[in-house]
């Protein structure tokens, strides 16, 4: 069993690709039942800067009534590959070329600098280790994953909260809703009397208020298409709340307007600030999407005195944390270098434990055998002591002659290799496709 992940995230692809292959919360579970029809059950993490698909590369061998029920044959990636077009409705010809594909080693040292936060936008970004465990535990909850991700995924959570505790990666962090802030300051100068709005009040739109609460704005003005939690957050930073359909009349009065609500589609249309704009034509508005799929047209940043950013503008405000971090980050590198090889290292032995013990289970049952036969033609005419002296002969010689095929598969343990050994012994049984109690290797 191989570990593979295929994803692409803000480093790989432009956002109108990544926002062709984004799930909400509500729509994973559905994703991954999908998933699983496809012969790779897995987890999905998606993110506003990442989609990724983990799964295990399955069996080269299908029995007939299991391949009759897969929708798709074929190698992992091929697989995960379909379920892409098919789900999303895309081509693969127009997204293949912005997709990544990690095996085994690459894929555990990945999804490790991912819950780390070395592959995020904003370098120590705290969020992500929080949505690694969010993607973990919806997959947990589907019934379909296999307990090798299980593994692979603790282990990760475990490995981000190290670097956390053992390095100043996450020290002053920059979060997504600072760099916000940092934008609107660069484009609004300072945010002292300001009216700001927010599109949204799940957890973004939460993180986004309570930045731009400490920021100095005069007012802050949350929406949401359940207006009881707008009015939550509203009443909790002493600002106001006001229905979903009515915030494009409250463009007027707004400097700042936050997007992050998670929709399929835009919810803010040019049309709409342009009518605003012109009830205001001299005050610049700024504009920021943080919304994945977006919530605010593009068209919006073409009218005049408008300043429409989107989730991938918030790079150039976080390069220069992540050049402060520099030394941090290179210490956060080393620990997830270890942590994949340790992690390796115990998977590795747990895979190859099953076909070691199948060898000498074989082996000491052949002895059993011709023992008993040996013994049953003597008929009776050695004593206890000397059969027990032949018993310990017997099985010194088993040991003897497994010695150097164990260690050849503890230390060369490839699939191949493990299907070529079980061959040669006859071990018929087949190779387990949930990983043993790691009780069996510290």
């Amino acid at each position: 069993m191989e570990f593979l992940v295929v994803g692409l995230n803000h480093r790989t692809s432009p956002l109108d690709v990544r926002e062709k292959l984004t799930l909400t919360k509500s729509q994973w579970p559905q994703a991954l039942s999908d998933m699983a029809e496809y012969g790779v059950p897995g987890v999905i993490l998606s993110t506003c800067n990442r989609s990724e698909f983990y799964a295990l590369e399955p069996a080269n061998a299908q029995t007939t009534e299991q391949s009759s029920k897969l929708k798709w044959k074929g190698s992992g990636e091929d697989r995960i590959k379909q379920f892409l077009v098919d789900k999303f409705d895309v081509s693969l010809l127009d997204v293949d070329r912005f997709l990544y594909v990690h095996r085994e080693r690459d894929c555990v040292n990945h999804l490790f600098r991912v819950a780390s936060s070395l592959d995020s936008m904003i370098l120590g970004e705290e969020q992500i280790i929080g949505q690694v465990r969010e993607a973990f535990d919806i997959a947990s909850q589907s019934e379909n994953l296999p307990s090798s991700l299980s593994f692979l995924f603790q282990r990760a959570l475990r490995v981000g909260r190290r670097v956390r505790r053992e390095t100043g990666i996450g020290h002053n962090a920059m979060s997504v809703s600072k760099a916000c802030v940092e934008l609107a300051k660069n484009a609004l100068g300072d945010l002292k009397g300001r009216r700001a709005m927010v599109v949204g009040a799940g957890d973004a739109g939460e993180l986004a208020a309570q930045v731009l609460s400490r920021s100095g704005v005069d007012q802050i003005t949350v929406t949401n298409r359940t207006y009881a939690r707008a009015l939550e957050l509203a009443r909790g930073l002493s600002g106001q709340a006001i229905p979903f359909q009515e915030f494009p009349d409250a463009l007027k009065t707004s400097d700042i307007v936050i997007g992050c609500t998670g929709s399929p589609g835009y919810v803010l249309e040019a049309s709409a600030v342009r009518t605003a704009m012109a009830a205001r034509p001299d005050r610049p508005l700024f504009l920021l999407d943080i919304a994945v799929p977006r919530d605010i047209d593009p068209e919006a940043g073409k009218i005049e005195n408008v300043f429409l950013h989107d989730v991938d503008d918030l790079e150039s405000v976080s390069e220069a944390s992540r050049v402060e971090k520099a030394e941090e980050a290179r210490s956060a590198e080393d620990v997830v270098n270890k942590e994949s090889e340790l992690f390796l290292d115990w998977w590795r032995t747990l895979e190859v434990l099953p076909t070691v013990i199948n060898l000498r289970h074989k082996a000491d049952q052949i002895r059993e055998k011709e023992l008993n036969k040996t013994l049953k033609r003597l008929n009776g005419k050695l004593s206890a002591e000397e059969i027990g002296s032949i018993d310990s002969m017997t099985q010194a010689i088993v040991n003897k002659l497994l010695h150097e095929p164990t260690l050849f598969l503890k230390n060369r343990h490839s699939s191949t290799e493990l299907d070529l050994a079980r061959e040669l012994f006859g071990l018929s049984s087949p190779l387990p496709q949930e990983p043993i109690s790691r009780d069996h290797v510290n």
